[in-house]
């Protein structure tokens, strides 16, 4: 690989560039007419100059430079580049002809490049980043194109918290080249991702997109989060990447006539691709919900029936089994309530999620109350404490996990405390056993409002 725009200056792309490839343990060249050797390693003062093949240069020059050093890796016979530089159809017309030129270039040279103007890309697959800007990405089975770099970051982020992990991220820049829609091509044949994500503020080509996504959405989910629905954003996409937003209502109802999940927001992305990962599609809209107290319970049942979700009505065989282990004045009824039983137990909570798993009336469970018993009582402030009583789960819990799978019934968890909860030992203990855990029942309901609508589509689909 070879950087173009290599630097000793801290804080510089360059820099961080380097700093990122050379952790790749693949043969990494800087390329900086102006300082003989970069970071300890020898310098060319042109790519042109590196002896032997290159795989992939990654250009952060000023804008006035990069057609040159883009001449060069065709001289070089390079056949991939990442522009990282920006001051090109994002700024005004001038930069717009030399985004052109950049094009006409790589065109003729049989050159395929991200960018400009992009923050670059990161594959877990291969250990091979650019991203100086994270210093780690868990890796897994979500592939993430992002029209925004910091989006992408923020989103990655998100992700990462709700125990999600990438196998690859490329943030699109301009796509004076390779646009959204190629990513999303190869995304959908990639046999490292499960889960497609995207942030969209306007497609290149459209057609293509939805007539890919039509396509490539009844194997594998895609969601995407579209932004520049307003006015104000929509200005402000067409200055950022040059892209053209479109319609608000036209991409909405593309995205339903194709099988994208649309969300609202970052979090939501998040939230929406923890579940796909983790938890089979539910049925319908029969949720069972499982909870401490009254009032938790009723904010859940509240925000579930918000979101088009049905409370479901639990059997009397069911209420006979809760009833012969919980507190007599228990309400008998969904939501399932604890009535104050202190610091219940994980075989008690386990045995009251697989009653209701186990009921034929519900299609999915909710439960705001996590495993308590497993490791030490209230909050863990400490990561590594917490992670460590994750690891001390019962089997119990597994095969719960296990049942909920073969049944199709989503097991969903809210932690009790927001702010921690990513610190309580129970939230750690159901993310352990695959269980995704929200910040508040408003989320959870949100999230398996959408993961139903994508089951409904794909029911709707196969029955064309």
């Amino acid at each position: 690989m070879a950087v173009a725009g290599a630097s000793n200056v801290v804080g510089t792309w360059g820099y961080n560039i380097m700093q990122r490839l050379t952790q790749s343990q693949r043969k990494v060249y800087p390329v900086n007419p102006s300082h003989p050797e970069i970071m300890g390693v020898p310098a060319f003062k042109r790519v042109s100059d590196i002896p032997g093949p290159v795989d992939l240069a990654v250009i952060a020059v000023p804008a006035r430079y990069v057609a040159g050093v883009m001449r060069d890796c065709v001289a070089k016979q390079i056949r991939a580049a990442v522009v990282v530089s920006g001051g090109f159809s994002e700024v005004d017309d001038e930069g717009k002809k030399a985004e052109e030129e950049l094009a006409a270039i790589a065109r003729a040279g049989g050159l395929r490049f991200v960018g400009p103007n992009t923050m670059g890309h990161a594959d877990m697959t291969t250990g091979v980043s650019m991203l100086g800007f994270m210093d780690k990405i868990n890796p897994g089975t979500v592939a993430f194109a992002s029209q925004s770099g910091n989006m992408g970051t923020r989103t990655m982020q998100q992700g990462m918290l709700a125990g999600v992990g990438f196998s690859r991220f490329v943030c699109t820049g301009n796509e004076a080249n390779l646009r959204l829609e190629d990513y999303l091509e190869f995304f959908g044949q990639d046999e490292k991702s499960r889960v497609i994500a995207l942030y969209i503020e306007g497609l290149r080509e459209a057609p293509r997109f939805f007539r890919l996504a039509k396509d490539i959405s009844l194997r594998k989910p895609i969601v995407a989060l579209k932004s520049g629905g307003t006015s104000g954003s929509s200005h402000a996409a067409r200055s950022h990447t040059g892209a053209l937003t479109g319609s608000a209502a036209v991409y909405s109802a593309a995205f339903r006539q194709t099988g994208v999940i649309a969300v609202d927001n970052d979090e939501e992305l998040a939230d929406v691709l923890a579940f796909l990962l983790k938890q089979p599609l539910p049925r319908g809209p029969r949720i069972a919900v499982l909870t401490m107290g009254g009032g938790f319970g009723v904010t859940a049942a509240e925000a579930c029936e918000r979101e088009g979700l049905e409370m479901a009505t639990l059997s009397q065989s069911t209420i006979d089994k809760l009833s012969a282990a919980l507190p007599s004045r228990w309400p008998h009824g969904n939501p399932v309530d604890f009535a104050g039983l202190d610091m219940a137990g994980e075989p008690l909570v386990v045995s009251s999620l697989t009653a209701l798993v186990e009921d034929e009336g519900v299609d999915a469970v909710l439960s705001l109350v996590s495993p308590r018993g497993l490791g030490p009582r209230g909050i863990v402030t400490d990561p590594a404490e917490a992670k460590a009583a994750a690891q001390v789960s019962s089997d119990r819990l597994t095969r719960l996990n296990d049942l909920a799978k073969a049944l199709g019934k989503p097991i969903v968890a809210v932690g009790i405390t927001p702010a921690q909860s990513a610190l309580q030992p129970g939230t750690y203990v159901f993310r352990w056993e695959g269980v995704p855990t929200f910040p508040s029942p408003h989320r959870a309901a949100r999230a398996l409002k959408r993961v139903l609508w994508y089951r409904r589509y794909l029911e709707s689909r196969r029955s064309d």
